[in-house]
């Protein structure tokens, strides 16, 4: 048996629309506000999810670099993209592309699971590196933005049935 989330699919594709467009705005401040406060050796630093990519980037840690990069920022607008996509091939009446668009949505629904690591990220280094006045690391409003917006994504995903891309429009016979 499939442990998970109970599925709240809905025949009503707005409640997926409400849930992206709010996600899609949360991710404005979850890239704009700091995520994570550090202090290490006396020396402060605050950091979005951007900045703290380039300065892992001049730092020569590319490798994390790119995954951060990647699970904090493409990832995200990537799902969100897809969710806008997905709706709107309901909209249109996506029986012409159902395969394609259903293997879209088994892609959004499987990253779901992985979207909060940069969460517990935070969490974890705020836990473990308190060592006084060496070093710290305070998460900042930022992340709980960033958060909501993934919780809101997995949501969208959740709420979103996938059945409702195999009807075709009004008036037009599938192929």
């Amino acid at each position: 048996m499939k442990r998970g989330l109970p599925r709240l699919r809905s025949e009503n594709p707005a409640n997926a629309a409400a849930l992206t467009l709010a996600a899609a705005a949360m991710l404005v401040p979850a890239n704009l506000v700091p995520v994570v406060n550090t202090r290490i050796s006396g020396v402060n630093r605050t950091d979005t999810i951007f900045s703290g990519t380039v300065e892992l980037w001049r730092q020569g840690l590319w490798v994390i670099a790119a995954i951060v990069f990647t699970a904090s920022i493409l990832i995200p607008l990537l799902k969100v993209a897809g969710l806008g996509w997905l709706l709107l091939s309901v909209r249109r009446g996506g029986a012409r592309d159902a395969r394609r668009l259903t293997r879209l949505y088994a892609g959004l629904e499987f990253i779901g699971r992985w979207s909060m690591l940069d969460v517990f990220l935070v969490a974890f280094l705020s836990g473990l590196v308190q060592f006084g006045a060496l070093s710290t690391v305070e998460p900042r409003s930022g992340i709980v933005a960033f958060a909501i917006a993934v919780v809101l994504t997995v949501l969208a995903t959740q709420v979103f049935d996938p059945r409702l891309l195999w009807r075709a429009p009004a008036g037009v016979s599938p192929p």
